[in-house]
């Protein structure tokens, strides 16, 4: 810096100033009016417009999220111990810093991102689909044929060996076709493994047929360059094949939640929509539990967006009647009701750390909860991450909680009323890997390599589910351990929660850049996340947010080659 006429000048800025390409970027990024600097007029760094607004409204959920990971991150083990409070006094002043921050380096951030190069070019035609389709599927099968029936987890055991009683815990169709399958295996057969494997070589082509037609609709709505890329990542990603062959609900239930992005990005609807929208609605209920309410965010949006009422809710109603009676007609022959700690985990969780940190609470709430479990039962089993241990402990009165949902639901309130800041950290702990921003997965549940032989499934354990272990086909045992490592070990991603604010930050660049009607596209994604943050029972397992592997590359295809319609008419 040197002085000149008085006043301080950037002497190196002005230099860059003299380069074209740099005065062209940081004029794009710092909205810096063209010229000012030539003028010896002070440059504006930052300029009161949309990314500015936008960047301070996501600067107000960043800042606490970054704060609390970090928080909690150094706090480690400690965080579920008495006296450890992660909420303090002390966070105001740190949050405002890292509030003025972000609100600071963001909306030139977001002014460069909007400045790199988008183009659109359609190309007609599905000339390549079926090779493309079988080249995706075959080339999966080598995987499948290692974990040879196929890998899986405890919950398809559990169905496996209870088909009816499988739909009280799950959708019913799932476990009914892995449950009777595989009975039906055992009994021509003498095995179960032939039929497992058959189902899943069925969910494999299913699955790599959408995904080729998800990559096909990119083709021709924003180009061969595109679709080609997005092609060789659903192909090659060790993780998607991996979802692909596994016999578990998360691989089809990601894939209607990707179908979904691509049916909310589009403007236009035809009677094949139409069908299309019911399948993937179907879907979404029959496949997972919380995918009902998914189903109903997005019909509600789309109602909105498009004003066709009748149709779109005549469909969601069909599509909730079939996902649903089956199910219902079952437990009422059988007489069994829904497990009414499956709904209650985050509440659970409140509870238990207002016990563990010795908060207030009534008479009738300690009694309650000693009745459900003894009270150094509870202390040993909670774990700030899920409610598992807590739920599932052989001496957790899961009836009775059951039949008194009323007096369970008063002391939840009555004791958070008591205890907010607890009831706050409670959440926090229990939703942690769903916000936060440490950069991988947490490893639980989120790959599958244990494959569901006769053998290996003779006493499978839940901590199974995150093990490798191979199949019994007949292939050299090289070629087969390489294989199976393969797709175990490789099948890394990010975490849950940097996809959350990767797809976050993707709605504010589309908000940003005049690209506002395909922040819908982002829905699926982040309605999946909230059904989580309200009721999750483990936010570390990533299988419940697989949907961010075949969906953040769309966003990313949208950005740079999707037309908005409020960019057309800006």
């Amino acid at each position: 810096m040197v002085q000149r006429n008085g006043r301080i000048q950037l002497f190196c800025l002005e230099n860059l100033w003299k380069i074209p390409f740099f005065r062209t970027i940081l004029r794009r990024a710092m909205a810096i009016p063209i010229g000012k600097i030539e003028e010896g007029e002070r440059m504006k760094l930052f300029h009161w417009d949309v990314p500015c607004q936008a960047c301070l409204v996501f600067s107000l959920f960043l800042s606490p999220a970054v704060w609390y990971t970090y928080k909690i991150d150094c706090m480690g083990d400690k965080v579920a111990e008495a006296g450890n409070k992660i909420i303090s006094l002390q966070d105001g002043f740190v949050l405002l810093l890292l509030f003025i921050f972000f609100a600071a380096v963001l909306p030139p951030f977001v002014r460069l991102c909007l400045t790199l190069p988008r183009s659109s070019e359609k190309s007609r035609g599905r000339r390549l689909f079926w090779p493309a389709f079988f080249f995706m599927a075959f080339w999966q099968l080598p995987f499948l044929l290692a974990l040879y029936p196929a890998p899986g987890m405890n919950d398809t055991l559990f169905m496996m060996e209870n088909p009816l009683y499988g739909g009280v815990q799950f959708p019913w169709l799932y476990s009914l076709v892995y449950g009777y399958g595989a009975l039906l295996g055992k009994h021509l057969l003498g095995s179960r493994e032939p039929v497992i494997f058959l189902l899943s070589l069925c969910q494999l082509f299913l699955y790599a047929y959408g995904l080729t037609r998800i990559v096909f609709h990119v083709k021709e709505r924003q180009g061969e360059v595109p679709a080609l890329l997005l092609y060789f990542y659903f192909t090659f990603l060790p993780m998607v094949g991996n979802y692909g062959i596994a016999a578990v609900r998360d691989g089809l239930f990601s894939l209607a939640l990707a179908g979904c992005m691509v049916f909310m990005a589009e403007k236009t609807r035809g009677r094949g929509a139409s069908i299309l929208w019911f399948l993937l609605l179907l879907s979404l209920m029959l496949l997972r539990s919380n995918g009902f309410f998914i189903a109903a965010m997005l019909m509600l949006v789309s109602l909105a967006l498009q004003k066709r009422r009748r149709k779109e809710a005549v469909l969601f109603l069909l599509a909730a009647a079939l996902a649903f009676v089956p199910g219902k007609v079952i437990l009422s022959y059988h007489d069994w009701q829904p497990l009414f700690q499956e709904s209650m985990a985050i509440p659970l969780q409140q509870m238990g750390r207002v016990l563990v940190m010795g908060g207030s609470r009534s008479e009738e709430t300690i009694e309650l909860m000693n009745h459900l479990l003894p009270e150094e039962k509870w202390k040993k089993d909670y774990s700030p991450a899920t409610v598992d241990f807590v739920k599932w402990d052989d001496d957790f009165k899961r009836n009775d909680l059951n039949r008194g949902k009323g007096a369970f639901l008063l002391a939840w309130l009555d004791t958070g009323i008591r205890n907010p800041g607890l009831y706050m950290e409670g959440w926090m702990t229990e939703t942690y890997a769903l916000w936060n921003l440490d950069p991988l997965d947490h490893g639980v549940q989120s790959r599958f390599g244990w494959a569901l032989s006769d053998e290996n499934t003779k006493h499978m354990v839940p901590s199974d589910n995150d093990m490798l272990a191979l199949g019994d086909f007949p292939m050299p045992f090289g070629l087969k351990s390489f294989l199976g490592s393969y797709t175990y070990s490789g099948s890394r991603f990010l975490g849950s929660g940097l996809c959350l604010w990767i797809t976050l930050f993707f709605c504010l660049l589309f908000y940003c850049g005049g690209k506002k009607d395909l922040i819908p596209a982002a829905l699926p994604l982040l309605a999946n996340t909230l059904t989580l943050l309200v009721s999750t029972p483990a936010s570390a397992v990533f299988r419940y947010s697989f949907a961010y592997v075949l969906g953040l590359p769309l966003l990313f295809i949208l950005f740079l080659y999707g037309n908005g319609e409020d960019e057309k008419h800006r």
